[in-house]
C-alpha cells in the first residue's frame, strides 16, 4: 500500500497553481486595455494573428511534454533513477532539436505570412520581425518547459508556480517599460524572449538542486527511449492538433475570410474563455496526471478509481459554476475591461462558454486516459473533431462572421463531450454511464436555472456599477453552488458511512 503522508497535498497544490493562475490573470486582466491602447485594433489584432499562428508551433512538441508528466512521475514513484535520466536527457536533445526547426522556420515563412493576410505597408517589417522574435521565444520555451514539466511531475507544484509568478510579474514589468519607451509590437516580443530565457535558467536551476538524480548526460540519450516517448505522445500529438484547431486556427478563418479587426474582437472572448480552461485545468487536470500516473504504476486501481469520481465532482461543479457567471457577466465585463468597440465578442463569449462549460466538466477524464496509457482513441476523436471545427468556421465565417466561428468551435466539441467521452471514459475506468453522469447532472441543472434567472432579471446597478458591483451580484450565484456541493457531499458521506458500519 502507498503511504498517503508522503505525497504532496493535491489541495494545496491546486491553490498553488490557482494562485499563479490569478497572478495572469490579474496581469492580463490589467495589461489588455493597457496594450490595445498603445497599438490600436489593427495592431493588436496582429499581435494576436501572431501568437496565434506561433501556438501551432506547439505541435512540434509532438506529446514529449505529456509523455514525461506521465513516465517521470511513474519512474519516481518506482525509484528507476536509471529511467527518469534518460527520460530527461533524451527529452532535452529531440527538444533542442525541434528548437532549431522553430528557429528556421520562422525567418523562413514570416515574409510569406505578412502577404498571405495582406498586411498594410505600415505593419509588413514589423509583422515580420515578430514573427522572428517569437519563433526564437518558442524555441527556448521547449526546454524550458521540459523542466517545468520535470518539475510538476514530481508534483513540486508549489516551487513551479513560484517561477511561473516570478516569470508572469517581470514579463508585464517589460511589457510595460517597453511600450511606454514606444517600442509597440516588438517591445512586447522582446519581453516574451527575455522571460524565456530567465524560465530555463530557473527550471533548470531547480531541478538540480531539488533531485539529486539530475545529471545531463549525452550518453543517457536513448533511441530506445525516444521511440518510447513518441509512441506515448503520437496520440497526444493529435490531441495538441485539435486545440491548436480550436484557438489558433480560429483567428487564422476570422483574418482570412472576416478581417483584421475582427480578430481582435473575437480574441478577447478567446481569452477569457481561454483562462476559463486554466483555472478548471488548473485545479483539476494538471494535478491530477503524475497522481493518476503515480497511483497506476503502483497497481492501486481502487484508490484511483475513488479519486477520478471525486475529482469528477469537483471539477463539473467548478466548470458550470464558472460558466454560468461567465454567461450571465459576460456582457457587463467585457464593456467594464475594453470598452464597447469590443461588445461584438459578447454572443461569441456566450457560445463558447456553453460548450467549454460542458468540456471541462470533465477534464479528470483527460487526465484518466493519459495516466492509464488510453488516449489513443480519444486522440482520433479529437482529431475528427478538429476538422469539424476548421470546416464549419470556414462555412459559416463568411455568413455569420465571427459568431459563425464561435458556432463552428462549439457544435464539434459538444458532440464529442456529450455522447463520446463519458462512454470512453466510463469504460476505461469501470463505472456505469450512469454514475459517470451522475456527477454531471446536478450542477448541470443548477447552471441551467442559474442562467435563466439571470438573464430574466435585470441586473442590479450600485457602487458605479463598477468591478465590485459585478463581484458582489455574483456571490448569491456561486454560493448556491457551494451549498448544493456541500449538501451532496454530506448526503454520499452519510451513505458511505451506513454502507460501512453494514
Amino acid at each position: 500500500m502507498i503511504n498517503q503522508e508522503k505525497r504532496p497535498s493535491l489541495l494545496i497544490n491546486s491553490v498553488s497553481n490557482w494562485t499563479a493562475l490569478a497572478v495572469t490573470l490579474i496581469v492580463g486582466f490589467l495589461l489588455t486595455p493597457y496594450i490595445i491602447s498603445h497599438l490600436g485594433k489593427t495592431g493588436y489584432g496582429i499581435w494576436i494573428l501572431i501568437a496565434s499562428i506561433i501556438g501551432y508551433y506547439g505541435i512540434l512538441d509532438l506529446g514529449i511534454t505529456s509523455a514525461i508528466t506521465r513516465y517521470v512521475a511513474r519512474y519516481a514513484a518506482q525509484k528507476n533513477y536509471k529511467a527518469l535520466t534518460e527520460t530527461i536527457c533524451t527529452s532535452l536533445a529531440a527538444f533542442c532539436g525541434v528548437g532549431l526547426v522553430i528557429i528556421i522556420v520562422s525567418f523562413a515563412v514570416a515574409g510569406p505570412l505578412s502577404r498571405f493576410f495582406n498586411v498594410s505597408t505600415d505593419y509588413i517589417e514589423k509583422f515580420r520581425q515578430i514573427v522572428w522574435l517569437l519563433g526564437l521565444a518558442a524555441a527556448l520555451g521547449f526546454p524550458g518547459n521540459l523542466f517545468g514539466a520535470v518539475i510538476r511531475a514530481h508534483e513540486r507544484f508549489v516551487t513551479a508556480n513560484s517561477v511561473t509568478i516570478i516569470i508572469t510579474i517581470i514579463r508585464a514589468t517589460l511589457i510595460v517599460v517597453f511600450l511606454s519607451s514606444g517600442f509597440g509590437l516588438k517591445g512586447i516580443a522582446f519581453s516574451h524572449l527575455i522571460t524565456a530565457v530567465i524560465m530555463i535558467v530557473s527550471n533548470y536551476t531547480i531541478c538540480k538542486v531539488l533531485f539529486s538524480y539530475f545529471r545531463l548526460r549525452l550518453k543517457a540519450v536513448s533511441w530506445s527511449m525516444i521511440r518510447l516517448l513518441l509512441g506515448f505522445g503520437a496520440a497526444t500529438t493529435v490531441w495538441t492538433l485539435a486545440d491548436i484547431m480550436r484557438f489558433n486556427l480560429d483567428s487564422f478563418v476570422i483574418g482570412k475570410w472576416v478581417n483584421l479587426p475582427s480578430v481582435a474582437i473575437y480574441g478577447v472572448a478567446a481569452l477569457i474563455i481561454r483562462y476559463f480552461l486554466h483555472f478548471i485545468a488548473q485545479g483539476t487536470s494538471v494535478v491530477l496526471t503524475p497522481r493518476f500516473s503515480s497511483l497506476d504504476g503502483e497497481g492501486e486501481g481502487n484508490h484511483l478509481r475513488q479519486l477520478f469520481m471525486k475529482s469528477l465532482s469537483v471539477a463539473s461543479y467548478l466548470s458550470f459554476a464558472t460558466g454560468s457567471l461567465i454567461i450571465i457577466f459576460g456582457k457587463q465585463f467585457i464593456t467594464l475591461w475594453v470598452g464597447t468597440d469590443f461588445l461584438g465578442a459578447a454572443p461569441v463569449l456566450w457560445v463558447l462558454a456553453v460548450a467549454y462549460s460542458i468540456a471541462l466538466a470533465q477534464t479528470p477524464g483527460v487526465s484518466l486516459v493519459y495516466a492509464k496509457k488510453k488516449h489513443y482513441l480519444f486522440a482520433a476523436a479529437s482529431i475528427i473533431e478538429g476538422i469539424a471545427n476548421v470546416t464549419l468556421s470556414i462555412y459559416l465565417a463568411p455568413r455569420y462572421g465571427i459568431l459563425g466561428v464561435a458556432i463552428g468551435t462549439a457544435v464539434p466539441m459538444l458532440v464529442i463531450k456529450v455522447f463520446v467521452q463519458p462512454i470512453y471514459v466510463s469504460r476505461i475506468i469501470g463505472i456505469s454511464l450512469i454514475r459517470y453522469w451522475g456527477k454531471l447532472v446536478l450542477p448541470l441543472g443548477l447552471a441551467i436555472g442559474i442562467v435563466v434567472i439571470g438573464q430574466s432579471e435585470p441586473k442590479i446597478t450600485f457602487l458605479n456599477n463598477g468591478y465590485i458591483s459585478l463581484v458582489i451580484c455574483a456571490v448569491p450565484y456561486m454560493l448556491a453552488f457551494v451549498l448544493l456541493y456541500l449538501l451532496v457531499y454530506m448526503i454520499t458521506r452519510k451513505r458511505n458511512i451506513q454502507e460501512t458500519i453494514r
